[in-house]
């Protein structure tokens, strides 16, 4: 027969009966959001301003070779047309001239430079413990010319208001026209604030391509510089000592 343990004297109240102690939830990792993967499917030709590094990585999870040498050869043109003005070709060639050489060597060059660059930041990234492959980098490279493709829009109403003198850095047909003067002023202050931010967006594109920060990206740039920068001088000082 068993035995009951009677409550102590005095007390009227019986023990509580054993409640179990709530689940313990462990939260899901934080993933900051420049890394989560979007809701919905990116238009890179969009995004590209406000989310470079999200949409680079749509575009290396789908198809990292897709348009890279089309973007460096309008890449390559949009920088020949802004480097045009600033070189004078328009005080000494016809308008006509300028824009052809323009295309065809801003293209070709946009390509070459594309190659070139892709070795260069490779290799400077990796020295900074990036792992981007070449499809990688190059990937970074021609969809960060973006921002200077959109820009291309900009030559329109410049070459509408100057005419011949579209390429020439003080055109002369301003002088006298207050109007014409500022809303050239506009275009070329449009034309600087978007190379800082494909400047910019470049610096995001490279950091998400070598999955690091945006310094170390800054870094990179500095440290390609450099590797291009220390042979040219060297052999520029090698060619004055024996000339």
């Amino acid at each position: 027969m068993s035995e009951t343990i009677p409550a102590p004297a005095g007390s009227g109240a019986t023990p509580s009966p054993f409640v179990e102690p709530p689940p313990i939830v462990t939260p899901a990792p934080f993933v900051p959001s420049s890394f989560a993967a979007p809701a919905e499917p990116l238009v890179p030709w969009i995004s590209i301003w406000t989310r470079p590094r999200a949409t680079l990585r749509q575009v290396l999870d789908r198809d990292p070779r897709r348009w890279v040498f089309r973007l460096a050869a309008l890449g390559g043109t949009a920088g020949a047309l802004n480097f045009a003005p600033t070189a004078g070709f328009g005080d000494t060639y016809p308008a006509a001239l300028v824009l052809a050489v323009v295309l065809v060597g801003g293209a070709l060059g946009g390509i070459l430079g594309l190659l070139v660059f892709t070795i260069l930041v490779r290799v400077a990234g990796r020295w900074l413990g990036g792992r981007g492959g070449t499809r990688e980098v190059m990937a970074a490279l021609a969809w960060s010319c973006v921002p200077s493709i959109w820009g291309l829009v900009l030559w329109l109403p410049r070459a509408a208001l100057l005419g011949e003198e579209t390429f020439q850095p003080q055109p002369p047909g301003l002088e006298g026209n207050p109007a014409a003067a500022i809303l050239f002023g506009l275009l070329q202050l449009a034309g600087a604030l978007a190379g800082i931010w494909g400047f910019l967006v470049t610096l995001k594109c490279i950091a998400e391509a070598h999955e690091f920060s945006s310094w170390r990206a800054l870094w990179t740039y500095v440290l390609m510089g450099l590797m291009v920068a220390v042979p040219v001088g060297l052999l520029l000082l090698a060619g004055q000592v024996f000339s």
